[in-house]
Order: structure tokens, then sequence, then C-alpha cells
């Protein structure tokens, strides 16, 4: 388990291309298929070194003896509601008849991530344990729910039903669809918000942190100041007359016109798109701004609540995430420069 968790994490995010987008719920699920897997690896080998060590023999007679065990462990837990399967100690409430349900809540994520995110809170009435003898499950799926093989947690019936249950007693009600509840892009945002979309995108390769989203911005501009640090050397800039006004009345001149390639989204859903930047010096606490002309060409849905930018790509739907933390952070520092 040591080498798992110095791997998995870095694995991942390796994996994905680009950690900034993988969100908290994402990771979670990524480390417990790895340690479900690992797990499920585990108790085969486990079963298997115990058949190699009692003989072939022991396969009926340990059959027989499951059976006799679900028994006993099922009039023991009607009389005093001890544990007879292998989830000691689990930190819940005691193993009890979980009820069958006929229809089911539709939920904003799978039953696997639901458990995977509320297992904590101690509300799971956990089961038995699998009925099913062992030498006739599939060892290399692993339940987290029961915490042995045959099935995966996602196709754990009773996991289905337990879900079930504790939505009827009025609890997990954020995992249900449509119940007065953020929508699910919008979950880890401080609400209610007023914060502008800022992102990080990368141009002509290199990482550009504090990029405005600006749906009434004219223009795409990249700052003198963030211009310079980027060093981009034989970059040709384009001269131009035209200046910039706000909303005030006040023009700012511009210094030109460059075209730079701009990364959007991740792969496989990413975009390429040249970015005709005006460049402006003056000041300012973002680095650069992405406005209606490139927010047209990409064809791209913004949402200031959802702090999202939705775009068509070749790969299916491109998604930029705005950082409120850092967003809020600007705001603060330009309020203290005011």
């Amino acid at each position: 388990m040591a080498g798992l968790r110095n791997s998995i994490v870095l694995k991942y995010l390796v994996s994905v291309g680009k950690p900034d987008t993988v969100s908290y719920p994402e990771l979670i699920n990524e480390i417990c298929r790895h340690i479900d897997a690992e797990k499920a690896s585990n108790l085969d080998a486990s079963k298997l070194s115990q058949n190699i060590l009692l003989g072939g023999g022991k396969r009926k007679m340990d059959s027989q003896v499951s059976r006799q065990d679900d028994d006993n462990n099922g009039k023991k837990n009607k009389n005093g509601g001890q544990n007879g399967g292998n989830n000691n100690n689990r930190g819940g409430p005691p193993p009890a008849q979980i009820p069958r349900f006929c229809k089911y809540t539709p939920l904003t994520d799978t039953v696997a991530t639901v458990f995977n995110q509320a297992e904590h809170r101690g509300i799971f009435n956990y089961p038995l344990g699998i009925r099913t003898p062992a030498n006739k499950r599939d060892n290399t799926k692993y339940c987290r729910f029961y915490r042995d093989t045959g099935h995966t947690t996602e196709e754990c019936r009773v996991l289905k039903d337990e879900v079930e249950r504790l939505i009827q007693r009025g609890q997990l009600r954020e995992y249900v669809r449509g119940a007065n509840q953020q929508p699910r892009e919008a979950r880890g945002l401080w609400h209610p918000h007023t914060d502008a979309i800022v992102v990080t995108l990368r141009i002509t390769g290199q990482k550009v942190f504090r990029i405005l989203v600006d749906n009434g911005s004219s223009a795409d501009i990249l700052f003198k100041s963030t211009f310079n640090k980027m060093n981009l050397v034989g970059v040709k800039i384009e001269p131009t007359t035209s200046s910039l006004s706000g909303f005030t009345g006040d023009s700012i001149s511009s210094e030109g016109i460059l075209n730079l390639p701009v990364e959007l989204g991740s792969s496989p859903c990413q975009h390429i798109q040249a970015v005709d930047f005006v460049l402006v010096d003056c000041p300012s606490p973002y680095n650069a701004i992405i406005g209606r002309p490139t927010l047209n060409k990409i064809r791209a849905v913004t949402s200031t609540y959802h702090l999202l930018v939705k775009f068509p790509t070749v790969g299916g739907i491109g998604i930029l995430r705005g950082d409120q933390t850092e967003s809020r952070e600007i705001y603060e520092a330009a309020n203290r420069l005011a």
C-alpha cells in the first residue's frame, strides 16, 4: 500500500495531462479504483494460497460452511446485531437487513461515487458478507461496500438499496437530482458570488495565469508587462492606429496586434486557436483578456454562475474552469490599489 499511496496521485495527474482541471471527486474516484484493484489482487492471491495449502477437497466443504455461516450470521444479527462477516469495525451502525426497493431516486452521480464521498460519515449499514461461494465469484472485481471480491462497488445492488434507504430517511440529499441543489458543475464554489471567470491558459506553449474571460470585451488583449515577461523573440507585431475605449469613455492606444496560438481545454477535448491579441501598455491585475472575438470563433458558451466556459471540439466538449480563489484575490488587490 505504501507504493500505491506514493504513486497513484502522481500517475493519474500525469496521465490526464492537465492536473489543474481534475476535480476533487474525480481524484478520489481514481484513487479508490486503484485501491480496489490492489485489494482484489491481494484477496485473490490470499485465497489461492489457502487453496494450495488446504487442497482441492476443501472447496466443497468451504461452500457448505459458507452457507451455514450465513444462516448463523442472520440469527446472530436478529438476536444481538453481531457482525459475522468480514466487515467488523467499519465505524458505522451495526449490520442490519437492508430493504430492497423497486424504484430508485435519480442521482447526480454514480452509486460508487456517492459511497466514496460519504463513507466517512458513518451512516451506512453494512451487509454481513457476500453469500456467493468464493470459488464462483469474479475475483478480479472488488466491492468497497462489502470489502470483498465478486463484483465492483458500482455493480453492488445492496449498496444501491442502502443509498436509497438513506435518501428516504432524509440523508444524502445533496446527491438527489433536482432537489433544490446547486448544479453539479457549480459545486465546490462559494455561493452566492459575483466573481469573474479567471483562467490559466497556454499561450505559445507558456502557461499564463490570471487571464480574464470577458464577454463584454470587443478585443482580445495582451498586456505589455506580460508580453515582456514571455520573452517572445521574433514575434511580429502588426502596427495599428486603433484605440480601445472603456465604459468611462477613456481611450487607450494600442501598440500593435500580434497573432499567438492559445491552447484551450485539455486532451482529448482540446482546441488550439490563433488569437489576434491587441498589445496594450497599461497597468492591469490581469495578464491577458479573452474577449468576444475568440469566444465567438470557438463558439463558446460562458456561465459566470458556474465560472465555466464550454466549447465544441473534435474530441467532444472542451471546458475551461474559472479559478474562484484567484478571481477574488485579484479583485481584493485591485481594491487596495484603488
